[in-house]
């Protein structure tokens, strides 16, 4: 995953080229949060697309402890995540995970058509303040 900030608060999440490693991600993501300021998450991919873009579980594993360790800096800066599914059928289970996951982050989710629409969702979501119970997103 390449963490695409130029657009900043809008912060793509993109996927990552092969030269990349994760802990290059979550350095990324590291310096993201230590900006200070709100941003919103978005992102076209969906898990378990493309196996041969798959983490390992050693990877997913440091994510995971990543995110946990993080938490609550992810909940005052990180104003929710959009995934665009560019008119992709978004699996029950997908659907799902990124929720449960938006839960345990303290995160807000959305899940829209195409990038004009993420752009106006992540929008909203920056001007809605900061979560205090995790709420849904039309």
């Amino acid at each position: 995953m390449h963490v695409d900030d130029t657009q900043f608060p809008l912060v793509f999440l993109r996927e990552h080229s092969p030269q990349q490693t994760p802990q290059q991600a979550q350095d990324q993501l590291e310096a993201l949060l230590n900006r200070g300021q709100r941003f919103v998450l978005l992102t076209d991919r969906m898990g378990g697309e493309d196996p041969a873009h798959e983490e390992s579980h050693e990877d997913r594993k440091q994510r995971a402890l990543f995110f946990k360790q993080n938490k609550p800096r992810l909940k005052e800066l990180c104003a929710g995540m959009v995934v665009i599914s560019k008119g992709r059928a978004i699996p029950a289970a997908v659907r799902l995970a990124q929720q449960t996951l938006g839960r345990v982050l303290g995160l807000r989710f959305a899940f829209v058509m195409d990038e004009t629409q993420a752009r106006m969702q992540a929008r909203r979501l920056l001007e809605a303040g900061p979560v205090k119970e995790v709420e849904k997103i039309r």
